[in-house]
């Protein structure tokens, strides 16, 4: 089978750039020391928001909350599509498979069909959507993706991780959700996949779930809307996982650690990249791309992970030779990890 390979990976932020003392000033909580502590002590310094922060002076309904968060995936999946589809020299009707992914919002017709109108792309592309899925669903979104062209050489096949966080916010004031405000963000990011150039080969995947522990983290519907589920332990639990799931990844490519140039890693917190890279006995530049995008973006759910590639391939170039590794980490409580090589 041909080798598939990442052409290029656009991505898309809302215009709308807020600083945590923006937040605050807006915050429908009455001011307290953990409030000031969540927003103000904190390694994310802006984020992207598709709402205004005023929408969270009054409450919303579901209907209102929803159709936020389509207006907003329909116009930053479009920029991510246009802009990854633009740096690879295709266009719309080049896109043989659509694989899409959210967790901030619900539709049908999904979310795919609704961007391939807009986008004007083939009637006849073939579908893929993952929707519950969460923070690490941007992985196995690659995987399909890469599943595809590799069995038909010359396809070209998009995976676009699409979240808009800031219209799924809650006005409850339980210490979760006060964290979840503090620090998840919107955007988007798509991979263009094929056959073709001389982009990182997406080699092999791995995952790991720790069904003991599957109810630390999720996000509940319930009357009143989206709730956030965030257990404090979820960054001790990411870290004891992360090491053999990385080390079985690679063992089984024959891989040393040392040969890995790139760590992409989802930014899902500062606790969490702290304990992973301890776990992974990571240096500063091999988490550097990660948390500045952590700082810039916040957590932008299932888009992060991608993000960091991008930046960490931004900064240090793309290796000539070696290895890659992306981990991203979700509900499950699950670890998916993605191992990339350079210079083949």
């Amino acid at each position: 089978m041909a080798e598939p390979r990442i052409q290029s990976i656009g991505r898309a932020v809302p215009e709308r750039r807020v600083a945590q003392q923006d937040l605050l000033v807006h915050s429908p909580w009455r001011r307290s020391p953990l409030l000031e502590r969540l927003f103000l002590d904190s390694p994310v310094h802006t984020r992207g928001f598709f709402v205004p922060p005023e929408f969270y002076a009054t409450p919303r309904t579901l209907t209102e909350t929803n159709a936020a968060w389509r207006e907003g995936a329909l116009l930053l999946g479009g920029r991510a599509v246009r802009d990854s589809l633009s740096r690879a020299g295709l266009g719309p009707r080049d896109v043989d498979l659509f694989a899409v992914t959210t967790v901030t919002g619900y539709t049908t017709p999904g979310l795919d069909l609704l961007l391939a109108r807009q986008e004007s792309m083939r009637s006849d592309f073939a579908r893929a959507h993952f929707n519950c899925v969460g923070c690490h669903a941007a992985i196995p979104l690659l995987k399909v993706a890469a599943d595809h062209v590799s069995r038909r050489p010359g396809d070209t096949a998009l995976a676009l991780a699409v979240e808009v966080c800031s219209a799924c916010f809650s006005e409850r004031d339980a210490p979760e959700n006060l964290v979840a405000t503090a620090l998840f963000a919107d955007g988007a990011a798509c991979a263009t996949i094929g056959t073709g150039g001389d982009g990182p080969v997406l080699l092999d995947f791995g995952s790991r779930y720790d069904f003991e522990h599957i109810d630390t983290l999720g996000f509940d519907l319930d009357a009143l809307g989206f709730r956030i589920v965030l257990d404090p332990s979820i960054p001790d639990l990411v870290a004891s996982h992360i090491e053999p799931t990385v080390d079985d990844l690679l063992a089984r490519n024959g891989v040393e650690r040392s040969a890995v140039r790139s760590w992409a890693l989802h930014p899902g917190g500062s606790r969490i990249l702290e304990a992973v890279g301890t776990a992974l006995g990571l240096d500063d530049r091999a988490m550097a791309a990660s948390r500045r995008v952590l700082r810039t973006h916040g957590n932008m759910s299932s888009p992060s992970v991608l993000f960091s590639l991008a930046e960490d391939l931004r900064t240090h170039g793309v290796p000539s030779d070696g290895y890659g590794v992306m981990a991203a980490f979700g509900p499950g409580l699950g670890i998916e990890v993605a191992l990339l090589g350079f210079g083949r």
